[in-house]
């Protein structure tokens, strides 16, 4: 079986080629990117003792934050036109919740909230949709006690996480942006998956791209900083 991109796509063995040639070219901003993740995880280690249970939360949340920073990295060096996208969405997401908890240890119970009213809209939501058709027996009943819960109360939301962490800015311009380029199934996000002809109708393409590759590393990199800046912020916090 040919093992070309035309045949496995991103599974191709030459996109190792791809990842290579475009470590060489922006050499610079890719050194900036790790010496970014070193610093976040060797503070991080260093900081994790004796802390309370919202700090503990909010560092968890701030390995997801880097874990995802890293897999957009992974993806983007590949040529993955969009995927980075939601990859780089999540890391914001786990960066706005990792810093409001780490400022505001009282969010805790809002974002608790929020998971349980999720939850059970969830349930509800499969029930109106035919669960007890597709849903085997011993989880439909777990899945109907869910649905009968009580919806909490909560008004929680990544804004609001953004806000208390300082972070509108960036909600509002990286975190949106994200979500219009490609995180979400919008026209914006098919832009690489088509060619535009004078004379004749589009015609669909599935190639590599590493055109936004260096704008990636740039948000990559500002999402590690706020989270290095907020987490600090927090140690110093504890120390007093």
């Amino acid at each position: 079986m040919p093992k070309s991109f035309g045949s496995l796509g991103f599974f191709a063995p030459e996109l190792d080629k791809l990842r290579h040639t475009e470590r060489l070219r922006l050499a610079t901003e890719f050194a900036k990117v790790e010496q970014s993740i070193v610093m976040a995880l060797d503070e991080l280690q260093q900081a994790i003792k004796e802390v309370s249970a919202s700090y503990f939360v909010g560092a968890a949340f701030w390995l997801r934050c880097i874990e995802s920073c890293q897999a957009t990295v992974l993806l983007a060096e590949r040529g993955l036109p969009t995927t980075p996208h939601a990859t780089l969405r999540t890391a914001f997401e786990c960066l706005f919740a990792a810093s409001a908890l780490w400022r505001d240890p009282s969010v805790a119970d809002r974002m608790e909230a929020w998971h349980h009213k999720e939850r059970i809209k969830q349930a509800k939501g499969m029930m109106a949709a035919g669960a007890e058709k597709r849903v085997p027996s011993d989880r439909l009943t777990e899945l109907k006690g869910i649905a009968f819960e009580v919806t909490p109360e909560s008004d929680w939301s990544h804004q609001a996480a953004a806000d208390i962490a300082g972070l509108r800015f960036e909600y509002e311009t990286i975190y949106r942006g994200l979500g219009l380029a490609g995180a979400h199934a919008t026209p914006r996000s098919l832009d690489d998956y088509y060619v535009a002809h004078f004379d004749a109708p589009p015609s669909l393409q599935f190639q590599p791209s590493t055109k936004r590759l260096e704008w990636l590393l740039s948000l990559v990199d500002t999402c590690l900083v706020c989270g290095i800046q907020r987490r600090q912020e927090a140690q110093r916090n504890l120390s007093t």
